[in-house]
């Protein structure tokens, strides 16, 4: 997997938010919000992949500017 940037991670976290309002409105169908369910875990994944390889074996941000 490709590092993301921090702006990827913060649109990322946007579009979990938007998808967790349009799961939560009640308007979906189940197919609609199980489908949008299945995205949102994907996209929780590769946060969390990031969020396990951003430091360094030293404690150092490897994504943040030096």
């Amino acid at each position: 997997m490709a590092t993301l940037t921090l702006p990827e991670v913060f649109d990322l976290r946007l579009k979990i938010q938007e998808l967790e309002t349009k799961v939560s409105s009640g308007e979906l169908s189940l197919f609609e919000r199980c489908d949008l369910e299945d995205e949102i875990l994907s996209l929780k994944e590769k946060l969390g992949e990031f969020d396990r390889m951003k430091f360094s074996d030293e404690g150092e941000c490897l994504n943040c500017s030096a």
